[in-house]
């Protein structure tokens, strides 16, 4: 980086090219504005005379191209960045954690030891949806809601189904439009359940390892959640697939999504994620070798399958699909305690961060206490936060990483995770066409 100074402060990144995507890349370098979302193919001559155009050593009229390539370097504005919150309680989106009581005891769970009987309770839930879907709150617009886990949601039925008839009703009185999606195990299945599902058009995404022996080894239950896809099918609701990717796996994504293919033809998208989950690295090496393979395979299976009408998803490319000053805004999560979590990921009193993460609870006569002093103190980790974030092409995409993610690994894995974040970056950069915005 140092070599490109004045590029990067100038707030344009020359990101070497690796010899095996040279081809691919269209030069030995990329130059990539995500101010502006514009890339560029070039070779290391040019940057350097670039830099001399920017610093006012040259003419960029001497230079072919360089008026071109720096109106659209320089093009900022490429949509608004997405601030973090300044007040809680602000933002569309709302997580739903119903429970901690699961079914399925995975083997690299990040919740496992939060397991519990506890549920929210029917109260606390219709109190935080009439705050969430309010025009005093926000104008009326497309709300998200996440129902998820904790535990496995579809163990608290009858209290998810209450509380979508009580959403819709609320949306509906208000001009609010729903966009709701539910992540299962897909173990739990009956008429009832799909009946509610289609009435409020649920976006279903099911947790699922596809390949029987990689499900069995890490979850269990294979031809039940098999059966259970398949009839979700049947009935209309074609869902999306969760696949959390380990060492087992990782090799083996491709062979995945031919599963898919064959298997759940009308599936439009399977989603990979690696495992968030230190115990299975023996250390850093292992780690970063991991999220290399994950890398390179991710990529392979997306190529192979891109044009056959399976998509290939992934967290962190999706949040590459807008700029944002922190990896996540400042969610409203409701835990079953009722209280209102930063993350879905830390969710029950067991977890040693749950008291720093929580930052209010629900009041069942009105708005939630909320602590602005704690929630402050969450946002501030953020990609201004971050010394090393300071220069690294990713920051405006990563936001400075997950605070979750960031706790959970050491110092020195935590370097591994950032270059994985960077690289996911470089290989979706190198595949885009060149001298256009992303």
């Amino acid at each position: 980086m140092s070599d490109f100074l004045i590029l990067s402060e100038a707030g344009v990144y020359a990101i070497p090219v690796r010899e095996e995507d040279q081809a691919i890349a269209g030069g030995g370098m990329l130059l990539f504005s995500p101010l502006s979302g514009y890339v560029a193919a070039a070779e290391r001559g040019e940057v350097m005379m670039l830099q001399k155009v920017i610093s006012g050593g040259l003419p960029a009229a001497t230079v072919p191209g360089a008026e071109q390539l720096l109106e659209g370097l320089f093009a900022f504005g490429r949509g608004q960045v997405l601030h973090h919150y300044r007040e809680p309680g602000q933002g569309d989106t709302l997580s739903i954690l119903p429970n901690q009581k699961c079914n399925f005891s995975c083997s690299y769970c990040y919740s496992a030891k939060g397991r519990s009987d506890s549920e929210l309770s029917p109260e606390a839930l219709r109190a935080m949806l009439k705050y969430f879907i309010d025009p005093a709150r926000i104008e009326p617009c497309e709300l998200n809601i996440l129902i998820a886990g904790g535990g496995e949601p579809m163990l608290s039925w009858p209290l998810i189904s209450a509380g979508l008839d009580y959403a819709a009703d609320l949306a509906a009185e208000s001009g609010f439009k729903l966009y709701i999606r539910i992540i299962t195990n897909g173990s739990i299945l009956n008429e009832e359940i799909i009946r509610t599902l289609l009435r409020h058009r649920i976006r279903v995404c099911v947790s699922f390892e596809i390949l029987e022996e990689l499900q069995q080894k890490q979850r269990g239950a294979f031809r039940k959640v098999h059966k259970h896809i398949r009839t979700l099918i049947s009935r209309g609701i074609i869902p999306e697939i969760f696949t959390t990717i380990t060492p087992a796996g990782v090799e083996r994504m491709e062979e995945m999504l031919e599963a898919v293919h064959h298997s759940y033809p009308e599936v439009k998208k399977v989603n990979f994620d690696p495992v968030m989950d230190k115990r299975l690295f023996t250390g850093t090496e292992d780690l970063s070798a991991f999220y290399r393979s994950f890398v390179r395979n991710y990529f392979r299976a997306w190529e192979a399958f891109r044009d056959k009408g399976l998509e290939t998803g992934n967290t962190i490319l999706e949040k590459f699909s807008r700029l944002r000053d922190r990896f996540c805004p400042g969610y409203l999560c409701l835990t079953a305690e009722g209280t209102l979590s930063l993350c879905h990921k830390v969710s029950s009193p067991s977890d040693p961060a749950y008291d720093r993460y929580c930052y209010g609870s629900v009041t069942l006569s009105g708005k939630p206490d909320m602590d602005q002093v704690k929630f402050d103190r969450l946002l501030q980790y953020n990609a201004a936060h971050f010394s090393e974030c300071n220069d690294c092409f990713a920051r405006w995409h990563c936001g400075g990483g997950c605070l979750a993610c960031r706790d959970h690994f050491s110092v020195e894995q935590l370097l591994e995770v950032c270059n994985f974040h960077r690289d996911m970056l470089y290989n979706l950069l190198i595949r885009k066409p060149k001298n256009h915005c992303m």
